[in-house]
């Protein structure tokens, strides 16, 4: 019953949280889309930061039946504000599942897409064993802990960066400067783990992991700023099919960061990650050499 309920709960955030982009997006001015995807994004972020030490001291203070109960309460709240305070949009109307896949045969939108894939397979193939990597800086839980608030601290700021930037710069020179800081954040962070006295390097191994949370999360918004210009007025179907690659990026790089860790070792997880994001990065850079978004017909996306 508890796995049918954790089901049932991730198909209704894989329904909102693209929802919530394309209605930021499009109640905001067009010279501030980068900072109403940020605020989101950063929603979403802050939840992960404050969620999970609420819901450990809610379930140590009362039972483990708490937590479930203050998210639904929350959750009801939340519906009912967006209810009562957001203006009416109009709907596109049902779009068939073929002509949603149809938009993958644009060649500016997948590559687009493949380059969310490959930055989830990057970030959430090191973070979901980030224990494993950062576990000898000291007394374990304590060390794990400082660089999970680290982490969240700086994917904070990260969103709330990459979505000014993307409103100054515009969403490609965002996107290439946050992938680039990821692929030297995580290429460090296996660099320090090989070091000899790692244990004793506490203040590069946190910065490393500073400049992780920022190039990771700086990126989102920037890609759904690029993606809503590419797509115009299909930006909900587009975006639908980003929070698609990112929970397919999340899943793959949980598994294959598993197999760096059983076949390989802990200290390889940056590197590989790294690869990742690398890869990212060279897709963009061949979309954006390519022109592709101009060929197929779409907006420029800055």
């Amino acid at each position: 019953m508890t796995l049918a309920g954790r089901i049932i709960a991730a198909a209704a955030a894989g329904l909102f949280a693209p929802a919530a982009s394309a209605a930021a997006a499009a109640l905001a001015a067009p010279d501030k889309r980068g900072r109403a995807l940020s605020a989101v994004i950063g929603g979403q972020t802050v939840s992960l930061i404050l969620g999970v030490p609420a819901g450990t001291y809610l379930a140590i203070a009362s039972d483990w039946t708490m937590p479930f109960l203050a998210v639904a309460a929350g959750s009801l709240l939340a519906a009912a504000l967006v209810r009562w305070l957001f203006p009416v949009m109009p709907s596109p109307g049902a779009v068939p599942l073929k002509e949603r896949l149809a938009y993958l045969g644009r060649p500016a939108i997948l590559s687009a897409l493949l380059t969310t894939l490959l930055w989830g397979i990057a970030i959430f193939s090191v973070y979901t064993y980030i224990a494993d990597l950062y576990g000898g800086l000291g007394a374990e839980g304590e060390a794990i802990s400082l660089v999970l608030l680290v982490g969240g601290i700086a994917s904070f700021a990260g969103v709330s960066l990459g979505g000014y930037a993307a409103d100054r710069i515009g969403p490609a020179g965002t996107i290439a400067l946050a992938l680039s800081v990821l692929v030297v954040s995580l290429a460090a962070m296996s660099a320090l783990h090989a070091a000899p006295g790692f244990g004793g390097l506490r203040g590069a191994a946190l910065a490393a992991v500073a400049l992780y949370g920022i190039g990771s999360y700086a990126f989102n918004p920037a890609q759904q700023h690029r993606l809503i210009g590419l797509s115009g007025p299909s930006a909900g179907i587009v975006l639908s099919l980003n929070a698609s690659a990112i929970y397919l990026g999340s899943a793959g790089g949980a598994f294959l960061g598993g197999l760096v860790v059983k076949y390989g070792s802990a200290a390889m997880l940056g590197y590989f990650g790294g690869a990742w994001a690398l890869m990212a990065l060279a897709l963009f850079g061949l979309s954006r050499l390519s022109g592709a978004g101009v060929r197929s017909g779409q907006p420029a996306d800055g």
